[in-house]
């Protein structure tokens, strides 16, 4: 056995299982990384939603560290800009697809400006601004959680580079900026409370947004499979040499059989 265990073919086949088996791993270990970055991620969350809000105006007037303001919340007094909304496209509630609308929000000192993610809208309210939707006039107060604006993708549905935008894939507000009056926060604002409010009962429009959720994906149960992968490739691997070897040297082909079977002619 040991002789067929060493041939050129079966080193070969060995090694091919082997780099499986390790791939498998590999990719477990990649998926647990994944993992604990997600918790680490998660973690930050939970803290900075924990936090009490800051003004936003305390976040004005220099750079803006993306990271460091990812999930703080804040709160903002300033009016409505409601005839520079924007809709994003592609926007999911409860099955039904349809718009988020972006709303310009110019903040009391009148020189900085955040756009607004201030709820959902079916996909027939098209054409911003949405008047069914029409945020209060006047001064409002609002509390909300910062998001990441997402820049054009190098690839996939883009939003154009020239011309005025009524509807948008993405949060781009470097893109978004060109045709807002004043300077554009570069971080967007999701509303979760509004004074004065806009929306009084169920059904009443814009669907407010769920806040963002601790999730930790599926990362675990996929290490769990491809950990999985390796042992059953390195079972199933093993199990076909010992029944190949067993068929081979089994007692109806052994050499002391058929010497057995030869006597037995002999006396016979």
């Amino acid at each position: 056995m040991l002789r067929d265990l060493l041939r050129p073919a079966a080193l070969v086949s060995h090694l091919l299982v082997l780099a499986v088996a390790v791939a498998c791993v590999a990719l477990g270990l990649w998926q647990l990384d994944r993992l604990a970055a997600v918790r680490e991620d998660n973690a930050r969350l939970a803290e900075r939603l924990e936090a009490p809000p800051v003004d936003l105006t305390t976040l004005t007037g220099g750079p803006v560290p993306e990271a460091d303001l990812e999930f703080r919340s804040v709160t903002a007094s300033g009016t409505y800009r409601h005839d520079e909304e924007v809709l994003q496209r592609n926007r999911d509630h409860q099955g039904q697809t349809g718009f988020h609308l972006l709303t310009p929000l110019e903040l009391e000192d009148g020189e900085v400006v955040v756009l607004v993610r201030r709820g959902w809208v079916p996909s027939e309210l098209s054409d911003p601004p949405v008047e069914q939707t029409a945020p209060p006039s006047g001064t409002v107060t609002l509390t909300g959680i910062l998001e990441r604006p997402v820049p054009q993708p190098g690839f996939g549905p883009q939003d154009p580079d020239e011309g005025h935008l009524e509807r948008v894939f993405h949060t781009d507000t470097a893109r978004l900026d060109r045709q807002v009056d004043g300077e554009l926060f570069p971080m967007v604002l999701r509303l979760e409370t509004q004074q004065p409010p806009l929306n009084t009962g169920p059904g009443q429009l814009p669907f407010a947004l769920p806040g963002p959720e601790l999730d930790e994906a599926n990362h675990l149960s996929y290490a769990v499979q491809w950990f999985s992968f390796a042992v059953i490739a390195l079972i199933t691997y093993g199990a076909w040499w010992f029944t190949r070897q067993r068929r081979r040297d089994g007692p109806d082909e052994g050499p002391d059989r058929a010497g057995d079977q030869r006597h037995d002619h002999v006396r016979a």
